[in-house]
C-alpha cells in the first residue's frame, strides 16, 4: 500500500471513529432523558368554583341537601361525615334547604381527644353550636365521652371503629365505613382531615380510624385516607388565598400523588369534588 492510500484510509477510520462516538453519545443522552420520570402534572378533577366564600357556602349547602335527599330516597338514612376547622362555618345554611335531618347521621373525619362538651376543641360541640342544632340535626356517631389523656389516639381510635359499625354504616371489603358523603377542608400543607404529611394516620394502611398525635396538643383521632377514599362522594372545600390555599389548592391536584406516600396527603383523594372559592382557584 503506498503512502497515500494509507492515508486515505487512516482518514476514512478516524472520520468513523468520530462518527461512532458521536452516536454512542447520542444513544446514552436518549437513554438518559427517556428514563427520567415526567412530572407529574395536575389530574383533571372536578373543580367547581365561586366568586365570593358565600357563594361556595351556599352551593354546598345545596350539594349536601342534594346527597341526602337521594340517600334517603334510596336508602332510608343519609350518613355524613365532616372535618373539623373553617368547613364548618360554610355548613350555616343547611338549615334553609328542605331534608328530613330526622335522617341524617353526622360522623366526623377527625376530632380531637378532649370532653365532647369543650367548645374550643370538639368538633361535635363546634357542629351543634354552628349549624346542627339550627337545622335539626340530632343523630350522632360520638367519639370517646372519655377521651385518653396523654396518649397518641389510638385507643380512641378504636373504639369510634367501633361505634361507626354500631351505627350500622355500610362497610367496604377492606372494613372501611361507607358515608354518603365526607366534607374535608384543606391545610396548606396538604393535611385532610387529621392526615398529616407523613404523620402515622396517612400512612395507615390498614384502619379505618387512625390515631394522629400532635405535639403540645391533645391528639386527634382521624378517619384513615382508605375510610375518605371509601365514600360514595369526598367534597373538598377551600375558600381564600392566604396562607398558602391557593398553593395548595394546585398542588393538591397533582397525580400520581408525590413520593413518599403521604408527602402530600390531599392528593391521595381518588375522586373529590373540589369547592373554591376565587382566591383559592387563582393558581390553577
Amino acid at each position: 500500500m503506498d503512502s497515500k492510500t494509507l492515508s486515505t484510509s487512516l482518514a476514512l477510520f478516524a472520520v468513523t471513529a468520530v462518527l461512532m462516538v458521536g452516536l454512542v453519545k447520542a444513544a446514552k443522552k436518549e437513554k438518559s432523558s427517556s428514563s427520567k420520570p415526567e412530572l407529574a402534572k395536575p389530574a383533571p378533577l372536578t373543580t367547581k368554583v365561586f366568586p365570593t366564600k358565600d357563594k361556595v357556602s351556599k352551593a354546598l349547602c345545596e350539594y349536601v341537601a342534594a346527597a341526602a335527599n337521594k340517600a334517603i330516597a334510596e336508602r332510608g338514612v343519609f350518613h355524613l361525615a365532616v372535618a373539623g376547622g373553617s368547613l364548618l362555618d360554610a355548613l350555616a345554611g343547611l338549615n334553609d334547604q328542605k331534608v328530613d335531618y330526622s335522617k341524617v347521621v353526622l360522623s366526623f373525619v377527625n376530632h380531637k381527644c378532649v370532653a365532647l362538651d369543650d367548645e374550643k376543641k370538639a368538633t361535635i360541640a363546634k357542629c351543634k353550636t354552628k349549624f346542627a342544632n339550627e337545622a335539626g340535626i340530632t343523630r350522632f356517631v360520638c367519639p370517646n365521652p372519655s377521651p385518653v389523656e396523654g396518649t397518641d389516639g389510638s385507643a380512641d381510635a378504636a373504639f369510634y371503629a367501633n361505634a361507626l359499625k354500631e351505627a350500622n354504616i355500610p362497610t367496604s371489603s377492606n372494613g372501611c365505613p361507607i358515608f354518603d358523603l365526607v366534607l374535608l377542608g384543606l391545610g396548606s400543607d396538604g393535611h385532610v382531615g387529621s392526615n398529616h404529611p407523613m404523620g402515622p394516620a396517612v400512612l395507615n394502611t390498614t384502619n379505618a380510624v387512625a390515631g394522629s398525635p400532635k405535639e403540645g396538643e391533645p391528639s386527634s383521632i382521624t378517619l384513615t385516607i382508605e375510610s375518605i377514599n371509601a365514600a360514595r362522594d369526598v367534597a373538598v372545600v377551600v375558600c381564600g388565598g392566604s396562607k398558602g390555599k391557593k398553593e395548595a389548592v394546585k398542588r393538591a391536584m397533582v397525580r400520581p400523588a408525590e413520593e413518599p406516600r403521604g408527602t402530600f396527603p390531599a392528593q391521595l383523594l381518588q375522586s373529590p369534588t373540589y369547592f373554591l372559592d376565587s382566591e383559592a382557584a387563582s393558581d390553577l
